[in-house]
């Protein structure tokens, strides 16, 4: 073969891999591949599916709702102080001399007490903050919904994003390879100085580098989202296309706030917590009024206790019924402490929610801007890629005219991979701000149901 001919061949060979250059699998690809070697017991995936089993299986999940479960058992503890509290025990036991008591009661075969509370403002007001507090954790548990949905969308959306651009990476490793030989032979042929064949090796390493990078990206991001979801380590993950709704035509920023000051649950936490420093102060305000409870005791006695040698008159069976009546004289002291305590806690809870909501209202606005800037952000980086696209394609056009060389084609390929790069990074981050902006208003669930 002539110079002439294996330059021909060698041109065209080089046209030929950048001509089937590897191209971002966002549309042809329909289903992101697990890791190879894994794809025999791959568990394909969507966005729901992974939502729902977050909502079911996360541990953080799980420890708010325990929370919420330890709330309720704090309030029916309370509130069974105003039910009859009845006890069955003995107190038998032998007498020298005078019968002493056990525990409060006179020595007795078989005795039963009864204890319930008919008017206690304090305590009935206790319970009502643990029915707050029990709210409380209600919304703190909704909050931890929301913020583990939101973790899980991100995440899944980026190991999509990351599986896509992998497979796009490993199409372009190849065709490196394919470019690394071809420069290699004219090299060798005289046609090329042999920097060149160091350019190619090192534009071949840095893809070698991207795919070691995006792998161990893919790798971390499926390790997240199996503990998300609680999905077994051994299983692989087959993720499938999905998309965030868009916004409203009427979605503005003012509106947004008032969502979020509206459904947050983390500001109804709060708001709720308030409530219940509320009923503490008026527990403890409510200390100086007289307590009743109704008492009653049974009690079968032994006359080997020596009862009819110190009292008059012995009876077998004996029963008290009666009311229970405290009235507090002087404890000005401690209640004016603990009205100063429960007082102070109250403002620092009422503190908490009002910076709460500045907080939010904050939260929002950054969000908004934020989101307005990544979309604009991601109009110009699609744009960007598709002049890098364009600008290929007249590369190649003058290439085969013969008005271009080898080089421009290859420097407008690596614009484009540059392109398809900052589109994937401009899309996850408007992406990112979307979802971050529906947690914070309270619409993550609903809108990924």
């Amino acid at each position: 073969m002539n110079k002439t001919n294996r330059t021909t061949l060698c041109g065209a060979g080089v046209v030929l891999c950048l001509l089937v250059g590897p191209r971002p699998l966002l549309l042809a690809q329909q289903t992101s591949t697990p890791p190879p070697g894994r794809s025999g017991d791959a568990r394909r995936l969507t966005l729901s599916d992974a939502i729902a089993l977050t909502m079911q299986n996360n541990r953080e999940v799980r420890l708010a709702a325990a929370a919420v479960s330890r709330a309720e058992a704090e309030r029916q503890e309370i509130r069974s102080q105003f039910r009859p509290q009845i006890f069955v025990g003995t107190g038998l036991a032998g007498t020298r001399g005078f019968p002493l008591s056990i525990e409060g009661s006179a020595p007795a075969i078989f005795q039963v007490a009864s204890s319930q509370s008919l008017f206690n403002a304090s305590l009935r007001n206790s319970e009502r903050q643990a029915g707050k507090m029990r709210d409380a954790s209600e919304r703190s548990l909704e909050q931890t919904l929301d913020d583990t949905v939101a973790a899980t969308v991100v995440t899944y959306f980026d190991l999509d994003r990351a599986r896509r651009s992998l497979e796009s990476v490993r199409g372009r490793n190849e065709n490196f390879l394919a470019v690394e030989q071809i420069v290699e032979e004219r090299v060798r042929a005289g046609l090329d100085p042999p920097l060149e064949t160091t350019r190619a090796r090192l534009n071949t390493a840095r893809s070698r580098s991207e795919q070691v990078a995006l792998e161990t990206q893919a790798t971390v991001l499926e390790i997240r989202l199996r503990g998300f979801t609680g999905i077994p380590q051994t299983d692989a993950i087959v993720t499938a296309p999905a998309e965030i709704p868009p916004p409203g035509a009427d979605e503005t920023v003012d509106r947004l706030i008032s969502l979020a000051l509206e459904r947050s649950p983390g500001l109804q936490a709060l708001q709720e917590e308030v409530r219940a420093k509320q009923f503490h102060v008026r527990s403890e305000e409510a200390t100086r009024w007289p307590r009743i409870n109704l008492v009653g005791q049974y009690g079968l006695f032994s006359n080997i206790n020596n009862f009819s040698d110190y009292f008059r008159k012995f009876a077998r069976h004996n029963a008290t019924l009666g009311v229970s009546v405290m009235v507090p004289i002087y404890d000005r002291e401690r209640r004016a402490a603990r009205m100063s305590k429960a007082e102070a806690e109250l403002l620092e809870a009422t503190y908490r929610f009002e910076q709460g909501q500045d907080n939010i209202a904050q939260r929002v606005r950054e969000l908004w801007a934020e989101a307005q800037q990544q979309g604009a952000a991601r109009e110009v980086a699609r744009l960007e890629l598709e002049f890098a696209r364009r600008t290929v394609e007249a590369a190649l056009a003058r290439f085969e005219e013969g008005r271009a060389n080898r080089l421009a084609v290859e420097q407008a390929r690596v614009e484009e991979s540059r392109a398809w790069v900052n589109w994937f990074q401009a899309q996850y981050r408007a992406e990112a701000a979307r979802i971050e902006l529906l947690r914070v208003t309270g619409e993550i669930r609903s809108v990924f149901r």
